[in-house]
């Protein structure tokens, strides 16, 4: 009998094991998902394929990798109802928050109206939204990124600081209209030149960020023998191909050219002397700021509603100091 009882303890202390390991594994296991279910997932939308938005990725999945949340990119190719779409998309997988630089700064007011309607936080980088000068507009959890008028009057200044008082013929050449940067850089740029009426905007253009347009609107220029002091371009793209017109020309000496946004190629074109000046920040920390952004308003902690970026000035005398990041 005592045998009988023993053998029958010995049982049950062994059911007993196995159902307390059953129940740790499935406790692992429920771990495990509530893990993965914690994974935010946050929706990127890039305007267009420049130089400068792969620095802006570089900082973006470094501060994710950091932060163990899932990036989805996607590229609008400068098409505002694409990116429109895209915002749809999202919306329609349910990522946590929406980060967005703008392909159109009145455009992007409706993807920002989708995302609050559909519950999901919103943030703009890069590109503002709407009229504000510094970014802020209601909808948004915040706006990472520079103040594009301040930046526009930096390069006005620099041009102000190498001409002096004397003045003289200013040809500016712009980003892809419609953009935040194309009209606030814009009204930067004039704001500091109008503190000298010695400066005279003698001529308007775009190039849609790109080289050769640029080098093209010079060289008509040349052609149509305009005079020219300065030519201000709204990024480092356009003012080489302003640079390397002038120097085909045999007029490099004779005419500054200023850029914008301190990349690679950029600033060796002020280290060459094709161009006279630039400005620099760094992509990849405005790229980093953003998802930090994102990061810390999902995990419930207040966030700013503009989190800026400095642009500072880039000549002859620094340009040792920068490292270009595209």
């Amino acid at each position: 009998m005592k045998k009988i009882i023993f053998l029958f303890t010995i049982l049950l202390l062994i059911m007993s094991c196995g159902n307390k390991q059953e129940t740790k594994a499935e406790g692992a296991a429920g771990n495990t998902a509530e893990t993965k279910e914690a994974k935010k997932k946050i929706g990127v939308l890039i305007p267009g394929p420049v130089g400068y938005f792969v620095a802006v990725r570089e900082g973006i999945d470094k501060a994710a990798a950091e932060n163990n949340v899932e990036i989805t990119y996607s590229d609008a190719g400068w098409d505002a109802s694409k990116q429109l779409s895209q915002v749809e998309d999202l919306i329609s997988k349910k990522v946590d928050l929406i980060a967005i630089a703008a392909v159109d700064s009145n455009a992007a007011k409706t993807a920002v109206r989708m995302a609050n309607e559909a519950n999901i936080p919103i943030l703009a980088f890069t590109n503002a939204i709407g009229d504000k000068e510094n970014g802020e507009y209601e909808g948004l959890i915040t706006y990472v990124g520079q103040n594009e008028v301040e930046t526009g009057k930096l390069t006005g200044e620099l041009a102000k600081s190498l001409l002096g008082e004397k003045g003289g013929k200013v040809v500016l050449i712009e980003g892809r209209p419609g953009t935040s940067p194309q009209i606030n850089r814009r009204k930067g740029v004039m704001e500091a030149l109008d503190t000298n009426k010695n400066f005279e905007v003698v001529y308007t253009q775009t190039s849609n960020w790109e080289k050769e347009q640029a080098l093209k609107i010079v060289e008509d220029l040349i052609q149509k023998n305009q005079t020219i002091d300065v030519i201000i371009a709204q990024d480092d793209n356009s003012a080489i191909g302003a640079g390397m017109a002038l120097k085909e020309a045999n007029l490099k000496d004779k005419i500054l050219v200023i850029g914008l946004g301190g990349s690679t190629e950029g600033l060796n074109a002020v280290k060459s002397g094709l161009i006279d000046g630039t400005t620099y920040m760094s992509a990849v920390e405005e790229g980093y700021t953003a998802i930090t952004a994102a990061v810390k308003y999902l995990n419930g902690e207040k966030v700013e509603p503009v989190t800026q970026m400095k642009q500072v000035e880039v000549n002859k005398s620094n340009v040792e100091s920068f490292k270009g990041e595209w």
